[in-house]
């Protein structure tokens, strides 16, 4: 799942904008699933889909997005698929089943044992895909495995084998000339760019994401369902749009979003209107702007409240929570929190609850209550430190604790909890962790006296804020890049139209040139003896060449007239019609008459002449 959100600066932000993105990355909930009920699901899985099927799996597959791991239904949900798939032996449904459970664990990227679990699956899937004999069906399951190892390194921090599976990805999906795959591996190679800061390859790949999605809606145009495919066009705008909000390009971030909104709407995706929703409601909070911040998320809330879907919502409470904590209105926030008791019942039913008591350690410190703040700390503190990964999350909280420390005056736990913090920073590979934590271990040790020590991470900051001040200076450069490449893409579409308009007056030139054939030949024709009957039926035909091509050289000027509204154009066409009926039969009557009667008279003129 991806993030717009960034920390905004603060050891207090950042250490609270963790909790909020880490309640955001558990929300799965999508509104297409929502509106079916899970009783009505349940109910086709027994009556319609008895036996493993694709169709089974799908909708067990929904089933499982509405739970989290830690509930006993997910557990069944996922025991009940692979017993089924095991039992068929069709290795399709295998794979099919071994990737869904792996996607869905993997999706809970703040959770390392959910990670793990995720990695199990997709080396079955893969397994099963690269056996021996297998068939030409499975190598798809390749494709998305390498995208399952990919998400797997990136939730590990391992960015650089991430990408090495991203390749491989689009090397076999191009070898298969398979666009929705080329079009999924490149959104997730996208997203492994973004998390090495590449943003010039990050952005070529979320063009190539775009294209391949359209691509694969031509290739499906003539398909029943086209559901699976509108979402993935839509995504690619979406996605777009958050590029350009991480850009800081915020105007060009609301083109695509409001874009993927009227898509989405036009082809009833509601998911994407909620989230294209929900991401302009960002946007205008990124700009400062709260006041239509708080509009978009209240449009968003009230769809959900349209679509029946109330479980939608909580996004949007922990959005607002979020946005509190980051705006130094921790007040607010603890009220909205208080006011909200579904957020409370999502974390208590997640296991989220030491997340509440970093939160409550804040309140205690703002308050100066703190051995209180500290007896909140020191409970969440197994819990964060117990993780495998997740090197942010446990930046964020030591660095929380080492201004807690450094307020009570504890020189010494203070610099201990702050080396600790270097090295979660290190190992986050973040240049701006990097930077405060340096910054913070330059004042600590002035306080204790070690200048030594001091100087040294003082040197450390000067250098990590030259990285950042470099990294800057590379952004107004992709900026160029950026505007490059959409003038490019212009100045292709301007080549592309003229192309078009050139072939056009070629064609054209070509269909009057046969048009003045066909009367020639007709003049000629009834110079000689040849039966009034053929002479007609040549002419009929000829007339109705000659007055076709007429409505065709008036179409795109009634489209342009009528903004090609169906009724508008039709009307006109009637009318053209009307007007050009009696005259063709009158210039039909007036050349046979003529071809047949007048001609033939003239004709042994011009031989006595001779």
């Amino acid at each position: 799942m991806k993030s717009n959100k960034k920390p905004l600066g603060t050891i207090l932000h950042n250490g609270l904008l963790s909790f909020c993105l880490l309640l955001s990355c558990c929300l799965n909930i999508n509104a297409q699933d929502y509106l079916v009920k899970d009783d009505s699901l349940i109910f086709l899985l027994k009556n319609n889909y008895p036996t493993i099927s694709p169709e089974r799996i799908q909708i067990m597959a929904e089933l499982i997005s509405r739970h989290i791991p830690d509930q006993p239904v997910y557990d069944s949900l996922i025991n009940n698929m692979i017993e089924g798939a095991e039992e068929s032996r069709n290795r399709v449904l295998l794979c099919m089943t071994y990737h869904v459970i792996a996607t869905s664990y993997l999706s809970y990227d703040q959770k390392p044992e959910y990670t793990e679990k995720g990695k199990a699956y997709a080396d079955k899937c893969m397994q099963i895909a690269t056996e021996p004999g297998g068939n030409g069906s499975l190598n798809e399951y390749k494709v998305v495995s390498f995208l399952n190892y990919s998400r797997y390194y990136i939730n590990t921090t391992q960015y650089q084998k991430a990408l090495d599976y991203n390749n491989q990805a689009i090397s076999l999906a191009s070898a298969l000339g398979s666009d929705s795959l080329l079009c999924l591996s490149y959104d997730a190679i996208a997203y492994t760019w973004s998390k090495l800061s590449n943003k010039l390859s990050e952005f070529q790949a979320l063009l190539n994401e775009r294209d391949f999605a359209e691509k694969t809606l031509l290739d499906n145009k003539n398909a029943k369902d086209k559901s699976h495919v509108y979402s993935m066009v839509v995504g690619s705008y979406s996605d777009l749009g958050s590029f350009y909000e991480e850009s800081t390009d915020y105007e060009k971030a609301k083109d695509f979003f409001a874009f993927s909104i009227q898509q989405a709407r036009e082809w009833g995706d509601h998911n994407q209107v909620f989230d294209g929703l929900v991401a302009l409601g960002q946007v205008f909070f990124e700009q400062k702007n709260e006041q239509l911040g708080i509009l978009y998320y209240k449009k968003a809330q009230d769809y959900a409240d349209s679509l029946g879907v109330a479980e939608m919502k909580i996004r949007i409470y922990f959005d607002l929570l979020n946005h509190y904590f980051n705006t130094n209105n921790s007040a607010k926030g603890f009220e909205y929190l208080n006011s909200h008791p579904e957020i409370m019942d999502f974390i208590k039913n997640f296991g989220l609850v030491y997340q509440l008591n970093k939160l409550y350690a804040e309140r205690q410190r703002i308050n100066k209550n703190y051995d209180s703040a500290m007896y909140f700390l020191r409970i969440a503190s197994p819990f964060e430190y117990g993780q495998k990964a997740n090197f942010g999350e446990k930046y964020n909280f030591s660095m929380q604790m080492a201004q807690l420390l450094k307020q009570m005056g504890r020189l010494p736990e203070e610099r201990n909890t702050l080396l600790l913090a270097n090295k979660f920073a290190d190992s986050a590979q973040n240049l701006k962790f990097m930077k405060d934590v340096s910054l913070e271990l330059d004042s600590v040790y002035q306080q204790m006296g070690d200048f030594k020590n001091a100087q040294v991470y003082l040197q450390n900051y000067d250098t990590y804020r030259d990285s950042i001040e470099t990294l800057s200076k590379q952004k107004d450069l992709l900026n160029i890049e950026i505007e490059n490449e959409n003038k490019r893409a212009d100045q292709q579409k301007i080549a592309e139209v003229e192309n078009k308009r050139i072939r056009n007056n070629v064609e054209y030139l070509g269909i009057t040139a046969a048009l003045a054939t066909v009367f020639i030949i007709l003049v000629i024709l009834g110079v000689f003896k040849i039966s009034p009957s053929v002479i007609k039926a040549l002419g009929f035909f000829a007339f109705i060449f000659l007055f076709e091509f007429i409505v065709l050289l008036l179409d795109t000027q009634i489209h342009e007239i009528t903004q090609g509204e169906p009724w508008k154009v039709l009307g006109v066409k009637i009318v053209i019609i009307a007007m050009l009926l009696p005259l063709h039969h009158w210039l039909e009557v007036k050349m046979l008459h003529y071809l047949t009667f007048k001609v033939h008279k003239i004709k042994p003129k011009i031989f006595d002449k001779k």
